[in-house]
Order: C-alpha cells, then sequence, then structure tokens
C-alpha cells in the first residue's frame, strides 16, 4: 500500500469537504485496506485513523490495537498544535475540540498557509499495519462503542469472539453489539463493522430490513431521504417501518432504545461525534 498515495486523497476529500459544505462540522474517521496473499492465504492489513474511531484485530485468541486515538495533550500531538499557534486546556484544542486530527473542522486547519501536516488539527492518518489469517476478524467503530467505560479494545474484542461461538451472522452481532452499547448507558455516535477473514461464499442469509429511529425536523432532511430510501428498497413504506421499529423497540430486552414514534426536533438529543 502507498501510505503517501492514501494520504492525498484524504486531504483531497478534506479540502473537497471544506470548499462544498461552509460549515464547522468535522468527523472521524477509520479504514482499512486489505490483500489476499493467495499463496500462503494471509490477509496483510493497512489500517489508516484520524481521530479517535478504533479499529482491532482478533487474533490468536486475543486482541490487537490497530489504531491509536488522536487527543490533542498527546505530546507529538500538542507539540504540532503549538507549533501551529494554538494550544491545548482541558485536554481539548483551544478547550473546544477533543481531537486533534479530522476530516473537517475548517475553523481549526490554520494556518492556512501551512502544509497540510503542520496545522492545528490535520485530517492525515497514521497507520498501522497486521497479518491475518481464516477466522481472525477486524472490529471497526467509532467512539460511541468505547465511550467511557462502555468497552476497552480488549472487552469489545472479546465480546464479539464471545458471540461467535453462538453464531456466524456478523450483521446480527454487529447490531447486538449497537444495542449493548446502548445498554450500559453510550450516549455518543456508533456505528461499527466486523470483518471477518474466511470464505463467504457459502453466505446465504437473506436480507433482512431493521430499522431504527426516524428523526424529524428540517435540518435531518437528508437523513429522512435516505431512510424512506432505503425502506422503499426493501418494500416497506415509512408508516411500516415506524411499526416495525415499534415492535423491535419494545421487544428488546436492557435497550435504552425506546422511541415508538418518530423522534422530533424538541425530543431529540444530538451528541457529537467529538
Amino acid at each position: 500500500m502507498n501510505e503517501q498515495k492514501i494520504t492525498e486523497k484524504i486531504v483531497e476529500l478534506d479540502t473537497n469537504f471544506m470548499e462544498k459544505y461552509p460549515i464547522d462540522d468535522g468527523t472521524t474517521a477509520v479504514f482499512a485496506l486489505i490483500n489476499l496473499t493467495e499463496s500462503n492465504n494471509e490477509y496483510n492489513i493497512t489500517v489508516g485513523n484520524i481521530g479517535d474511531s478504533r479499529a482491532s484485530l482478533y487474533k490468536d485468541g486475543s486482541g490487537i490495537a490497530l489504531s491509536e486515538d488522536h487527543k490533542p495533550n498527546t505530546p507529538t500531538e500538542q507539540r504540532r498544535i503549538e507549533a501551529a499557534g494554538g494550544y491545548v486546556s482541558m485536554n481539548r484544542v483551544r478547550g473546544n475540540l477533543a481531537l486533534s486530527r479530522a476530516i473537517g473542522d475548517r475553523s481549526y486547519k490554520v494556518p492556512t498557509e501551512f502544509e497540510h501536516d503542520k496545522k492545528e488539527v490535520i485530517c492525515c492518518p497514521e497507520y498501522k499495519k497486521e497479518v491475518a489469517v481464516a477466522n481472525d476478524f477486524l472490529l471497526i467503530g467509532c467512539d460511541g462503542i468505547y465511550e467511557g467505560d462502555i468497552f476497552s479494545f480488549e472487552t469489545a474484542i472479546k465480546w464479539v469472539s464471545e458471540k461467535l461461538k453462538e453464531t456466524e451472522d456478523l450483521a446480527k452481532i454487529t447490531a447486538e453489539l449497537l444495542e449493548e452499547c446502548l445498554a450500559r448507558g453510550s450516549r455518543d455516535n456508533m456505528s461499527a463493522m466486523i470483518i471477518q477473514f474466511k470464505d463467504g461464499t457459502s453466505y446465504e442469509l437473506p436480507d433482512e430490513y431493521i430499522p431504527g429511529p426516524y428523526y424529524e425536523g428540517p435540518r435531518h432532511s437528508e437523513f429522512q431521504k435516505a431512510y424512506k430510501q432505503f425502506a422503499e428498497n426493501h418494500g416497506v413504506s415509512l408508516e411500516k417501518s415506524f411499526e416495525l421499529y415499534s415492535q423491535k423497540s419494545t421487544n428488546t430486552p436492557n435497550s435504552n432504545t425506546t422511541q415508538t414514534t418518530p423522534v422530533t426536533e424538541s425530543s431529540e438529543v444530538v451528541i457529537d461525534n467529538k
């Protein structure tokens, strides 16, 4: 993998995002590039991380961290921030931003004349490499999974590995992982992906539509369009989605996800992913 070329594409993405959307918002990112070495059936993994989303690998019965959180008070990050004229207070950039690397967050991409890797906040990934074999798995997720004492690298990997003894359905395990995070009190953004290294040609479980909560209000217009389109792609109306979600919430034990109607602007709690 040419890490320099990947970083250049990320910088291009960051620039295009800030040019297209004149807002101060930003996001973390974590990604994995995987190549199968057919000669010895090994999988070469390159993980790139920007911010505090995380990737970890289950290998030989234990978890291996493939990312490190980019926090402003990390010595190397703090030195860059201060060299760019910024400061770190309360473990945050200028006392506000809890991350030292992100896509977007234009007001922290200063001084503008500095190189992309010399600014207060940068979008450059840090990379880690590892080799996996059949039946190892990779867990990628954002910080809502690891918030506070919800999960650590090790406990999240162990939790998934125990679930794999019960079912091979990775989608089901991923959904249960997010439900478990809610039950443990997570209030931050949650996205997760599990990649198991094995021949998946025999995987024939049917596609299943499982709706989540629906957010009303004009600021969620793009989400509403995507939600409706996703439901229609599975032959389900918006009203039927609400009904299915209501049934799911009622039947899920120990879940904090209890809305049975669309969430309105007045009742929504918006938690930033930083």
